[in-house]
Protein backbone atom coordinates (compact mmCIF):
# COMPACT_ATOMS: atom_id res chain seq x y z
CA UNK A 1 0.00 0.00 0.00
CA UNK A 2 1.57 3.03 -1.20
CA UNK A 3 1.43 6.11 0.65
CA UNK A 4 3.63 8.91 -0.65
CA UNK A 5 1.07 11.67 -1.19
CA UNK A 6 0.06 11.90 2.77
CA UNK A 7 3.92 10.83 4.12
CA UNK A 8 4.75 13.97 2.03
CA UNK A 9 2.21 16.32 3.12
CA UNK A 10 3.09 14.92 7.04
CA UNK A 11 6.27 16.00 6.39
CA UNK A 12 6.09 19.29 4.75
CA UNK A 13 2.90 20.11 6.90
CA UNK A 14 0.96 20.53 2.84
CA UNK A 15 0.79 18.37 0.25
CA UNK A 16 3.81 18.21 -2.60
CA UNK A 17 5.11 17.17 -5.71
CA UNK A 18 3.39 13.79 -5.15
CA UNK A 19 0.46 14.78 -4.58
CA UNK A 20 0.52 17.33 -7.37
CA UNK A 21 1.68 14.81 -10.19
CA UNK A 22 -1.58 12.78 -9.31
CA UNK A 23 -3.62 15.90 -9.56
CA UNK A 24 -2.52 16.39 -13.23
CA UNK A 25 -2.63 13.15 -14.23
CA UNK A 26 -6.15 13.47 -12.79
CA UNK A 27 -7.03 16.50 -14.43
CA UNK A 28 -6.29 15.48 -17.78
CA UNK A 29 -7.44 12.19 -18.15
CA UNK A 30 -11.03 13.94 -16.73
CA UNK A 31 -10.64 17.35 -19.11
CA UNK A 32 -11.45 14.84 -22.36
CA UNK A 33 -14.20 13.86 -21.38
CA UNK A 34 -15.49 17.29 -21.63
CA UNK A 35 -14.69 18.45 -25.02
CA UNK A 36 -16.21 22.03 -24.50
CA UNK A 37 -13.61 22.86 -21.52
CA UNK A 38 -10.84 21.12 -23.47
CA UNK A 39 -11.00 23.38 -26.02
CA UNK A 40 -10.28 26.32 -23.71
CA UNK A 41 -7.19 25.73 -21.70
CA UNK A 42 -5.09 22.89 -20.83
CA UNK A 43 -5.89 20.71 -17.56
CA UNK A 44 -3.23 22.33 -15.70
CA UNK A 45 -5.26 25.65 -15.76
CA UNK A 46 -8.23 23.91 -14.77
CA UNK A 47 -6.73 22.44 -11.73
CA UNK A 48 -4.98 25.84 -10.88
CA UNK A 49 -8.52 27.15 -11.03
CA UNK A 50 -9.53 24.06 -9.07
CA UNK A 51 -7.18 24.75 -6.12
CA UNK A 52 -7.98 28.04 -6.00
CA UNK A 53 -11.91 27.03 -5.74
CA UNK A 54 -11.32 24.16 -3.66
CA UNK A 55 -8.43 23.92 -2.59
CA UNK A 56 -8.41 24.06 1.80
CA UNK A 57 -11.35 21.73 1.52
CA UNK A 58 -9.62 19.52 -1.08
CA UNK A 59 -6.39 19.54 0.63
CA UNK A 60 -8.29 18.51 4.37
CA UNK A 61 -10.31 15.11 3.04
CA UNK A 62 -7.21 14.41 0.60
CA UNK A 63 -4.49 13.83 3.40
CA UNK A 64 -7.51 12.39 5.53
CA UNK A 65 -7.27 9.16 2.71
CA UNK A 66 -5.27 5.96 3.74
CA UNK A 67 -3.13 5.64 0.45
CA UNK A 68 -2.38 6.97 -2.97
CA UNK A 69 -5.20 5.13 -4.80
CA UNK A 70 -7.55 6.21 -1.94
CA UNK A 71 -6.85 9.66 -2.84
CA UNK A 72 -6.11 9.27 -6.44
CA UNK A 73 -10.29 7.87 -6.25
CA UNK A 74 -10.94 10.69 -4.11
CA UNK A 75 -9.56 13.57 -6.55
CA UNK A 76 -11.45 11.53 -9.84
CA UNK A 77 -14.39 12.23 -7.93
CA UNK A 78 -14.19 15.78 -7.19
CA UNK A 79 -12.43 16.81 -10.70
CA UNK A 80 -15.52 15.41 -12.14
CA UNK A 81 -18.03 17.18 -10.00
CA UNK A 82 -15.98 20.16 -10.48
CA UNK A 83 -15.71 19.86 -14.18
CA UNK A 84 -19.89 19.32 -14.77
CA UNK A 85 -20.27 22.57 -13.23
CA UNK A 86 -17.78 24.52 -15.60
CA UNK A 87 -18.75 22.59 -18.33
CA UNK A 88 -22.73 24.07 -17.14
CA UNK A 89 -21.88 27.20 -17.09
CA UNK A 90 -20.72 27.44 -20.70
CA UNK A 91 -23.34 28.25 -23.14
CA UNK A 92 -24.05 24.97 -24.62
CA UNK A 93 -23.40 23.35 -20.89
CA UNK A 94 -26.04 25.56 -19.48
CA UNK A 95 -28.41 24.96 -22.29
CA UNK A 96 -28.58 21.20 -22.03
CA UNK A 97 -28.98 21.56 -18.12
CA UNK A 98 -32.15 23.94 -18.94
CA UNK A 99 -33.42 21.32 -21.48
CA UNK A 100 -32.87 18.62 -18.88
CA UNK A 101 -34.86 20.05 -16.36
CA UNK A 102 -37.67 20.49 -18.54
CA UNK A 103 -37.85 16.93 -19.74
CA UNK A 104 -37.90 16.24 -16.09
CA UNK A 105 -40.68 18.54 -15.08
CA UNK A 106 -43.21 17.61 -18.01
CA UNK A 107 -45.22 14.70 -18.22
CA UNK A 108 -44.88 14.17 -21.78
CA UNK A 109 -41.35 12.87 -21.68
CA UNK A 110 -39.92 10.25 -19.94
CA UNK A 111 -35.91 8.92 -18.91
CA UNK A 112 -34.80 6.33 -20.36
CA UNK A 113 -33.21 3.50 -19.95
CA UNK A 114 -30.21 4.38 -21.04
CA UNK A 115 -28.50 7.58 -19.17
CA UNK A 116 -29.41 10.99 -20.22
CA UNK A 117 -31.78 9.58 -23.39
CA UNK A 118 -35.31 10.80 -23.49
CA UNK A 119 -38.27 9.74 -25.22
CA UNK A 120 -42.27 10.48 -25.26
CA UNK A 121 -44.88 9.07 -22.78
CA UNK A 122 -46.98 7.84 -25.46
CA UNK A 123 -44.14 5.90 -27.39
CA UNK A 124 -41.65 3.31 -26.59
CA UNK A 125 -38.38 3.72 -25.34
CA UNK A 126 -36.37 2.43 -28.52
CA UNK A 127 -34.13 4.44 -31.41
CA UNK A 128 -36.29 5.11 -34.70
CA UNK A 129 -34.39 5.56 -37.78
CA UNK A 130 -33.75 9.19 -38.67
CA UNK A 131 -31.23 11.43 -40.15
CA UNK A 132 -29.49 14.82 -37.84
CA UNK A 133 -30.34 16.63 -40.97
CA UNK A 134 -34.56 15.61 -40.69
CA UNK A 135 -34.33 16.29 -37.10
CA UNK A 136 -32.91 20.06 -37.66
CA UNK A 137 -35.75 20.75 -40.13
CA UNK A 138 -38.32 19.03 -37.68
CA UNK A 139 -36.84 21.71 -35.26
CA UNK A 140 -37.01 24.81 -37.87
CA UNK A 141 -40.74 24.02 -38.36
CA UNK A 142 -42.08 24.08 -35.13
CA UNK A 143 -42.85 28.04 -33.75
CA UNK A 144 -40.88 28.89 -31.11
CA UNK A 145 -40.53 32.82 -30.23
CA UNK A 146 -37.36 34.32 -28.50
CA UNK A 147 -38.56 36.06 -25.86
CA UNK A 148 -36.19 39.24 -24.43
CA UNK A 149 -38.11 41.10 -21.55
CA UNK A 150 -36.77 45.13 -20.67
CA UNK A 151 -34.43 43.80 -18.42
CA UNK A 152 -32.93 41.95 -21.47
CA UNK A 153 -34.07 38.33 -19.80
CA UNK A 154 -34.26 35.15 -22.28
CA UNK A 155 -37.08 32.94 -22.32
CA UNK A 156 -36.97 30.24 -24.87
CA UNK A 157 -40.50 29.97 -26.04
CA UNK A 158 -43.55 30.90 -24.82
CA UNK A 159 -45.63 28.45 -22.87
CA UNK A 160 -45.77 24.86 -24.47
CA UNK A 161 -43.48 25.85 -27.45
CA UNK A 162 -40.23 24.35 -26.42
CA UNK A 163 -42.08 20.79 -25.32
CA UNK A 164 -43.68 21.32 -28.70
CA UNK A 165 -40.20 21.49 -30.13
CA UNK A 166 -38.78 18.32 -28.45
CA UNK A 167 -42.28 16.79 -28.90
CA UNK A 168 -41.57 16.71 -32.48
CA UNK A 169 -38.01 15.48 -32.28
CA UNK A 170 -38.46 12.57 -30.31
CA UNK A 171 -41.95 11.82 -32.43
CA UNK A 172 -38.94 11.38 -35.10
CA UNK A 173 -36.11 9.90 -33.36
CA UNK A 174 -38.06 7.50 -30.73
CA UNK A 175 -35.40 8.67 -28.00
CA UNK A 176 -32.24 11.13 -27.99
CA UNK A 177 -29.55 12.11 -25.92
CA UNK A 178 -30.12 15.61 -23.85
CA UNK A 179 -26.53 16.77 -25.61
CA UNK A 180 -27.85 16.38 -28.89
CA UNK A 181 -31.31 17.99 -28.36
CA UNK A 182 -29.07 21.12 -27.05
CA UNK A 183 -26.89 20.88 -30.19
CA UNK A 184 -30.01 20.83 -32.07
CA UNK A 185 -31.73 23.41 -30.40
CA UNK A 186 -28.07 25.49 -30.31
CA UNK A 187 -28.20 25.21 -34.02
CA UNK A 188 -32.56 26.24 -34.28
CA UNK A 189 -31.62 29.21 -31.91
CA UNK A 190 -28.36 30.56 -32.73
CA UNK A 191 -28.54 33.49 -30.65
CA UNK A 192 -28.53 31.45 -26.87
CA UNK A 193 -24.94 30.04 -27.77
CA UNK A 194 -23.74 33.70 -29.00
CA UNK A 195 -20.71 34.87 -26.85
CA UNK A 196 -21.48 37.97 -25.10
CA UNK A 197 -25.14 37.63 -26.84
CA UNK A 198 -28.71 36.14 -24.94
CA UNK A 199 -27.12 32.76 -23.08
CA UNK A 200 -25.38 35.30 -20.74
CA UNK A 201 -29.15 36.67 -19.51
CA UNK A 202 -30.72 33.05 -19.98
CA UNK A 203 -29.02 32.02 -17.19
CA UNK A 204 -30.69 34.59 -14.95
CA UNK A 205 -33.97 33.28 -16.02
CA UNK A 206 -35.99 30.23 -14.49
CA UNK A 207 -37.78 28.22 -17.33
CA UNK A 208 -39.81 26.29 -14.66
CA UNK A 209 -41.12 29.22 -13.62
CA UNK A 210 -41.73 31.86 -16.03
CA UNK A 211 -43.86 30.02 -18.41
CA UNK A 212 -46.85 31.28 -17.04
CA UNK A 213 -45.85 34.98 -17.08
CA UNK A 214 -44.91 34.58 -20.63
CA UNK A 215 -47.02 37.05 -22.09
CA UNK A 216 -45.32 39.89 -19.56
CA UNK A 217 -42.52 39.47 -21.58
CA UNK A 218 -43.29 41.38 -24.91
CA UNK A 219 -46.43 43.23 -25.88
CA UNK A 220 -47.42 41.66 -28.68
CA UNK A 221 -46.36 38.21 -30.76
CA UNK A 222 -44.80 37.56 -34.45
CA UNK A 223 -47.84 35.82 -34.83
CA UNK A 224 -49.95 39.01 -34.62
CA UNK A 225 -48.14 41.01 -37.21
CA UNK A 226 -47.99 41.14 -40.65
CA UNK A 227 -45.05 40.09 -42.26
CA UNK A 228 -44.09 43.44 -43.49
CA UNK A 229 -43.89 44.15 -40.04
CA UNK A 230 -42.08 40.80 -39.14
CA UNK A 231 -39.31 41.94 -41.94
CA UNK A 232 -38.69 45.05 -40.73
CA UNK A 233 -38.70 43.85 -36.84
CA UNK A 234 -36.09 40.70 -38.15
CA UNK A 235 -34.22 43.70 -40.58
CA UNK A 236 -33.61 45.70 -37.37
CA UNK A 237 -32.01 42.93 -35.18
CA UNK A 238 -29.40 41.67 -37.53
CA UNK A 239 -26.33 42.95 -37.20
CA UNK A 240 -24.87 45.05 -40.35
CA UNK A 241 -22.20 41.70 -40.76
CA UNK A 242 -25.05 39.33 -41.28
CA UNK A 243 -27.31 42.12 -43.46
CA UNK A 244 -24.02 41.79 -45.83
CA UNK A 245 -24.26 37.98 -45.32
CA UNK A 246 -27.40 37.84 -46.39
CA UNK A 247 -27.33 40.42 -49.27
CA UNK A 248 -24.45 38.21 -51.00
CA UNK A 249 -25.51 34.79 -49.76
CA UNK A 250 -26.34 33.95 -53.74
CA UNK A 251 -22.63 35.24 -54.16
CA UNK A 252 -20.19 33.09 -51.90
CA UNK A 253 -16.99 34.36 -54.53
CA UNK A 254 -18.50 37.92 -53.42
CA UNK A 255 -19.03 37.48 -49.59
CA UNK A 256 -15.39 35.96 -49.55
CA UNK A 257 -14.28 38.96 -51.07
CA UNK A 258 -16.27 41.24 -49.22
CA UNK A 259 -15.92 39.66 -45.75
CA UNK A 260 -11.92 38.80 -46.30
CA UNK A 261 -12.65 35.21 -45.51
CA UNK A 262 -12.48 31.81 -47.03
CA UNK A 263 -15.31 30.07 -49.10
CA UNK A 264 -15.71 27.11 -46.34
CA UNK A 265 -16.06 30.27 -44.21
CA UNK A 266 -18.57 32.13 -46.23
CA UNK A 267 -20.56 29.25 -46.56
CA UNK A 268 -20.77 28.47 -42.59
CA UNK A 269 -21.42 32.41 -41.90
CA UNK A 270 -24.12 31.82 -44.91
CA UNK A 271 -25.86 28.93 -42.76
CA UNK A 272 -25.51 30.81 -39.25
CA UNK A 273 -27.19 33.64 -40.35
CA UNK A 274 -29.99 32.18 -42.06
CA UNK A 275 -30.53 29.93 -39.31
CA UNK A 276 -30.91 33.15 -37.23
CA UNK A 277 -33.09 34.71 -39.63
CA UNK A 278 -35.69 31.87 -38.88
CA UNK A 279 -34.75 31.96 -34.62
CA UNK A 280 -35.76 35.84 -35.04
CA UNK A 281 -39.00 35.13 -37.61
CA UNK A 282 -40.06 32.13 -35.07
CA UNK A 283 -40.06 29.51 -37.58
CA UNK A 284 -38.83 28.17 -40.91
CA UNK A 285 -42.22 28.56 -42.32
CA UNK A 286 -42.77 31.99 -41.19
CA UNK A 287 -39.08 32.92 -42.27
CA UNK A 288 -40.22 31.50 -45.89
CA UNK A 289 -43.55 34.27 -45.72
CA UNK A 290 -41.12 37.32 -44.96
CA UNK A 291 -38.91 36.29 -47.16
CA UNK A 292 -39.85 38.97 -49.66
CA UNK A 293 -40.03 42.04 -47.18
CA UNK A 294 -36.97 41.40 -46.06
CA UNK A 295 -34.76 41.17 -49.03
CA UNK A 296 -36.21 44.03 -50.15
CA UNK A 297 -35.16 45.93 -46.66
CA UNK A 298 -31.83 44.25 -47.32
CA UNK A 299 -31.60 45.88 -50.92
CA UNK A 300 -32.74 49.10 -50.02
CA UNK A 301 -35.85 48.61 -52.31
CA UNK A 302 -38.60 50.27 -49.57
CA UNK A 303 -38.78 53.49 -48.51
CA UNK A 304 -38.95 51.94 -44.75
CA UNK A 305 -35.37 50.78 -44.42
CA UNK A 306 -34.00 51.99 -41.44
CA UNK A 307 -31.52 54.54 -41.85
Amino acid sequence: MTTSIRDEASARGTIGPAAYRMMLAVFEWQVKRFPRLAALAPAEDFLNSFFEEKGAGYVIALVAEPDDAAATRLTHAWTKNWLVDQDRKLPMGALRNRLEKRLQRSDLFLASEVAHFWYLREDADVDKSVSTDELRSAAADVEVELQVSAAGQVQLGRSGQLESLLRRLLLLAGRLHVGQMASICAERFPSLVATGDAMNHLKDVDWEESEDTADDLVATTAAKLDNETIAMSIFTALTVDERTILRNAADVESLSTTLGVGRSTAYSLIKKTRARVIELAGSASRSDEVRGGLIDLLMGKTSNVPS
